[in-house]
């Protein structure tokens, strides 16, 4: 991994998606991240929800927690073709919300995921993601 970390390109929104509002964490000024890496990869990583991405121009910048997993997987030889990364909530809640609620309609976009990428290994990362998943 090089000194300058550069973030994995994220997978766009699709276009029926964008601007669903069913779960309310668009009230919360976030963006939509729906996944990043290589969408057809064979590994898809399933994290609780979405770091801290943007500034407050827009521009992108990556977390310690996304660092750490990009240089983990670099470090035992992945790069970003052969993984997949995405999220239970597809926005990042900035203050209290209803989580079982919230979640259950979240998911619902995940399982779309999984079943139009339909990845080989799926590897959850958190104890939101293993406990809805597993």
């Amino acid at each position: 991994m090089t000194d300058q970390f550069n973030p994995w390109p994220e997978d766009p929104t699709p276009n029926n998606e964008q601007h669903c509002k069913r779960c309310g964490l668009y009230t919360h000024g976030s963006r939509m991240i729906w996944g990043e890496g290589n969408p057809s990869a064979h590994i898809m990583l399933i994290l609780d929800n979405p770091g801290e991405r943007e500034n407050r121009e827009g521009k992108e910048y990556v977390c310690g927690t996304r660092q750490t997993l990009h240089k983990a997987a670099y470090d035992v030889g992945f790069n970003q073709d052969d993984l997949y990364v995405t999220y239970i909530l597809k926005r990042r809640p900035k203050r209290a919300y209803d989580k079982p609620k919230t979640r259950s309609i979240c998911i619902e976009h995940l399982y779309e995921q999984i079943e139009n990428k339909q990845p080989k290994v799926i590897c959850c990362f958190g104890n939101v993601a293993c406990a809805i998943i597993f």
